[in-house]
């Protein structure tokens, strides 16, 4: 699970910062400049690029299903 923990952590960290390039520049940058990883940085990285190539496809299912509106806290 660590690796889409730390997938979450890259591509959380890139969007809520006001200047993205405070965080390293292009998503190879910050997956690839990152020392303390679980994951192989290789699968880390193709799984950031493909959740951002879909994200408004993901997003369109995520609000469909109402998954969010189910989720624990």
């Amino acid at each position: 699970m660590s690796l889409y923990h730390e997938a979450a952590d890259i591509l959380s960290t890139s969007t809520n910062t006001p200047h993205p390039s405070s965080e390293g520049g292009s998503l190879k940058a910050r997956v690839f400049g990152r020392k303390n990883l679980k994951s192989p940085p290789s699968q880390l990285y193709a799984l950031v690029l493909e959740t951002c190539k879909w994200s408004g496809v993901l997003k369109e299912v995520i609000e469909g299903a109402e998954l969010l509106r189910h989720e624990r806290k």
